[in-house]
């Protein structure tokens, strides 16, 4: 195996930045979506698991789970839940995505519905900030076990940010497998993780699966044949 440094643990926050502004219809969303910075569309699509409440909604991204609570409009939310920034090269085609779903969703409706005061969509930018954790793991054994006690923040930076880092190619953990000389079944099995629509705790369990059978097959690989 070539000389790779240890894997190094890093954990990250949210500094977000209420602009505002706030939407009622679907037609302030659409205007709100052309327009807003990079950052709010950030935020809002890609930045949800690192909120509090994440966990406890079905949908992936806060503009399907606003149609959804506030506009009782299930059917958009399910399309533009369904909308995976992740597999996009970048912020201007998920900004045209979003725009020609809501603008085809339009057409097709009669009136257009608002939501009850109190439940306006409140537009937020966001900025990660990382910092390292002082914990560093040497061995993909290490590894998988450091995923079970580390924090979910960590797990978010890892996994969702290091793809944005990547053009979307790979994860920090697969990446240093893959230069540790790793098994490039593992390396795969990891990359093939659909994460955008697991909340970070789901993230987790399936880390570990993988993890645990690799090492179950690593293991019956090493057993001697009777």
């Amino acid at each position: 195996m070539a000389e790779i440094q240890p894997f190094t643990i890093v954990d990250c926050s949210l500094a977000r930045q209420a602009l505002g502004r706030n939407c009622s219809n679907l037609r302030e969303v659409l205007d709100a979506v052309r327009n807003v910075p990079d950052a709010v569309l950030e935020h809002h699509l890609l930045r949800c698991p690192l909120e509090d409440h994440f966990e406890l909604y079905e949908f992936p991204n806060d503009l399907a789970r606003w149609c959804w609570e506030a506009l009782n409009d299930p059917v958009l939310a399910e399309k533009l839940g369904l909308v995976d920034p992740c597999k996009l090269p970048g912020i201007n085609e998920l900004r045209a995505v979003l725009v020609e779903t809501i603008e085809d969703h339009l057409w097709g409706v009669d009136r257009v519905n608002w939501c009850r005061p109190g439940f306006e969509w409140h537009i937020i930018s966001s900025r990660l900030v990382a910092f390292e954790t002082g914990e560093h793991v040497p061995t993909p054994v290490a590894l998988a076990e450091a995923i079970g006690r580390m924090s979910t923040r960590s797990l978010f930076y890892h996994v969702h940010e290091a793809r944005r880092r990547t053009g979307g190619k790979t994860d920090d953990f697969s990446i240093w497998l893959e230069q540790l000389g790793a098994n490039p079944d593992l390396v795969a099995a990891i990359r093939a993780i659909d994460f955008y629509f697991l909340n970070l705790n789901q993230l987790r369990a399936e880390l570990t699966a993988v993890f645990q059978h690799y090492f179950a097959e690593a293991g019956q690989a090493e057993k001697p044949q009777p």
